[in-house]
């Protein structure tokens, strides 16, 4: 037992289940053992690989969709770009390498409740832990961007049984039985009518018994509080999604995934702290705050921002230079590999690319 579980199993003896939203965020935030709060995360020499981490392609195109957008804003200045959950800054540093046109009137604002980014800040960067309210950065539009942040927000879970639908909480077992004492565990605490009827209307009338569905009221309060901040702006949020109808459908460990050095981990009780837990994006428990204006997945997002034309455009400089053109001649020939991995179909090319315009 590590020292999370063991803080945990003391807090549930004494206080009895807590709901597994309220677990998730103990595993991935408590101070000094979280996951994410341990130094767990994105990363070649961490835990996995977003999109940033494939390597500078993708926050070269997300500059350019960064200048179309203040395009259509009419070229504010300042222009103020908030990314959430930005962890080790990968995609800042992309963005910010690539030279967007609209870098002199960029305000780029990381928000990441587990990690500094820089020690130094550049010109026109700033980093924090929560959101800004709204109207903090001023009065004109801002763009809200979070790359695989929803999806770690903590969650509920329900399941039905025989006798309903009920909680799926945790709990500490107890002291008697050769498997010892005070190991976290399930427990199924049954729903009043009210959100039972929530869960028949998401899962459907001829949902099977054992069936499982994520209840994310956390990403749906983040939606909530984005839209405001974005003020005349747009929010954007790519993530790995489906409807909460499609997941009610597949084995909840199918959509409920833990990681940890860069492989799958096991059940997301067992080490609290040791692995990142994660979750399908419902798109239509969002829906419930706003109707996304565009939802794409990214393959075509990053073709409608570019990334064909970088591709051509750095393999034309390796044809023509070689290794004799150094980093930036290798450079461009690893774009080939990097939008493979980008937009293939089986993988990250499959996430969705929700858009609200505020």
């Amino acid at each position: 037992m590590n020292e999370l579980e063991a803080i945990l199993v003391e807090h549930l003896v004494a206080h009895g289940p807590i709901g597994f939203d309220e677990y998730v965020d103990h595993a991935l935030y408590t101070p000094d053992l979280g996951f994410y709060a341990a130094g767990g995360g994105a990363g070649r020499r961490r835990d996995f690989l977003t999109s940033p981490e494939v390597g500078p392609l993708f926050g070269a195109v997300l500059a350019g969709a960064l200048d179309s957008w203040w395009d259509e804003l009419g070229c504010p200045d300042p222009f103020p770009v908030v990314e959430a959950g930005a962890g080790p800054g990968t995609l800042a540093r992309t963005i910010l390498a690539a030279g967007p046109r609209c870098a002199s009137a960029l305000s780029l604002v990381l928000v990441e409740a587990a990690e500094v980014q820089w020690s130094t800040h550049p010109a026109g960067v700033s980093s924090r832990t929560d959101l800004p309210a709204p109207g903090e950065l001023g009065t004109g539009p801002v763009v809200v961007l979070a790359n695989e942040l929803l999806d770690n927000l903590p969650f509920g879970l329900v399941e039905l049984a025989d006798g309903g639908w009920c909680e799926v909480a945790v709990a500490a077992s107890g002291t008697e039985g050769p498997a010892g004492s005070g190991r976290l565990v399930e427990v199924l605490v049954p729903l009043e009518p009210r959100r039972a009827a929530w869960c028949w209307g998401k899962a459907g009338r001829d949902a099977a018994v054992g069936t499982r569905l994520p209840v994310q009221a956390a990403a749906a309060g983040w939606l909530d509080d984005a839209l405001e901040l974005a003020a005349g702006g747009r929010v954007v949020v790519i993530d790995y999604a489906a409807t909460t109808r499609e997941l009610a459908r597949r084995p909840w460990t199918e959509w409920v995934r833990t990681y940890a050095a860069h492989g799958r981990g096991a059940d997301p009780l067992r080490d609290p702290g040791s692995c990142d837990i994660t979750v399908e994006v419902a798109v239509d428990q969002l829906a419930t705050v706003a109707e996304p204006d565009r939802d794409r997945d990214q393959a075509t997002f990053l073709r409608a921002h570019g990334i064909d034309a970088l591709v051509a455009e750095g393999a034309a400089r390796w044809r023509e230079l070689g290794a004799a053109g150094g980093l930036p001649a290798i450079a461009g020939r690893s774009r080939v590999h990097e939008a493979d991995a980008l937009t293939d179909p089986t993988g990250l090319g499959a996430f969705r690319v929700l858009e609200w315009h505020a």
